[in-house]
């Protein structure tokens, strides 16, 4: 199921697993987030993508992500690597997203974020390419599971290595939030994955997003929020009503943001 509906808050759930999730267009004219998922008796795929390339690129990128994953999964009922499975179309999605073209023939240049999940028998494998993020929140404790693929990242790394000092770090973090890979980029190298099944546990909750959410909601109040509502469904709205009184706060204009909450049974 492929959704793009403004503040139409999505529930359904398994034997596995409960999930919620909000797709919100902000101040923008047009929704370039998609979300999408696929649950089966005991496991399930969940995917939100970030559109770029304005208002045709974006959402065409987006969609066309999630509408790929999803129907890979659905059309592969036994998936022998999980991992390889994500990777391989990540991939391909990359390929095909890069040869979108427009109504005169040329390219598209249009791109995409992507953050999957996929969850068999409470083990959780993740896969992501831009800047949209997972979180694993156990026991009050939130950690991010995706790495950023920007330039705040590469900085990080140079500083910490020694290559850079602080102040370079300062005036080159201004472009921090340039995207070093996504999907739409051609011949995609760049992509984060786990390489082993992660362990779950009753009440664990993964969370995954846009940064339309976390751009204007900080990981503790994220994770606060989250830890007091034991009903995901409403987690995720309190989410929005932060994001939208953060945003109001701090006089930010709001992106699109697309959130989805899942709690293992």
């Amino acid at each position: 199921m492929l959704y793009h509906s403004d503040q139409q808050l999505v529930k359904d759930e398994n034997s596995a697993f409960q999930m919620a999730a909000l797709s919100v267009i902000g101040d923008r004219e047009d929704q370039q987030d998609s979300f999408g998922y696929i649950l089966k008796q005991d496991e399930g795929l969940v995917v939100v993508c970030d559109g770029m390339g304005g208002h045709e690129g974006g959402k065409l990128a987006s969609e066309l992500a999630v509408q790929t994953f999803l129907s890979r999964y659905a059309e592969n009922f036994v998936i022998s690597n999980q991992t390889d499975f994500m990777v391989d179309v990540a991939k391909k999605t990359d390929s095909s997203i890069a040869q979108l073209k427009n109504q005169q023939g040329g390219l598209l240049k249009a791109g995409s974020t992507l953050v999957a999940i996929l969850i068999n028998r409470k083990k959780l494998m993740w896969c992501s390419v831009g800047d949209s993020r997972a979180y694993l929140i156990r026991d009050g404790e939130m950690v991010q599971l995706t790495q950023d693929h920007n330039y705040h990242t590469v900085l990080v790394e140079k500083l910490n290595a020694g290559l850079i000092g602080e102040s370079d770090f300062k005036q080159e973090d201004i472009r921090g939030e340039a995207l070093i890979s996504f999907l739409g980029i051609g011949n995609l190298a760049l992509i984060d994955y786990s390489e082993n099944p992660f362990e779950l546990m009753k009440d664990d909750k993964i969370i995954i997003m846009s940064d339309g959410l976390y751009k204007v909601v900080s990981d503790s109040e994220i994770a606060r929020i989250v830890d007091n509502f034991s009903n995901i469904g409403e987690a995720i709205q309190a989410l929005e009503m932060k994001a939208k009184k953060n945003a109001k706060n701090s006089n930010e204009s709001r992106d699109n943001m697309t959130v989805a909450l899942i709690k293992i049974k």
